[in-house]
């Protein structure tokens, strides 16, 4: 059976844009993201994280419902050639931010 999860990793990388993913055999970076996109994404990332902590019914949905679609793009132009060789899951973590 193939392995089916990725693991990407988002970090502060400066001027080594990209970010790192875990395949089933080892690490390997990934570039072709500008720093202003990957700063983008995280900060994206981690308002729906906060927003998560809403109390008030329907508030989170709301607040992440633009930002979702926006995240979702760009992690999905990303992660097309993953969908090619037959998907599965993805794990995105954001660190050093």
């Amino acid at each position: 059976m193939p392995f089916t999860t990725k693991f990407i990793v988002l970090g502060n990388r400066g001027s080594d844009a990209g970010y790192y993913v875990w395949d089933g055999h080892g690490w390997r970076h990934v570039g072709g993201w500008a720093v202003e996109q990957m700063v983008e994404v995280g900060a994206a990332l981690k308002v729906i994280g906060e927003a998560a902590r809403f109390k008030t019914p329907g508030l989170a949905e709301s607040v992440t419902r633009s930002v979702a679609e926006f995240a979702e793009k760009e992690l999905g132009n990303h992660l097309s050639n993953h969908q090619k060789e037959g998907g599965g899951q993805v794990v995105v973590i954001v660190a050093g931010q």
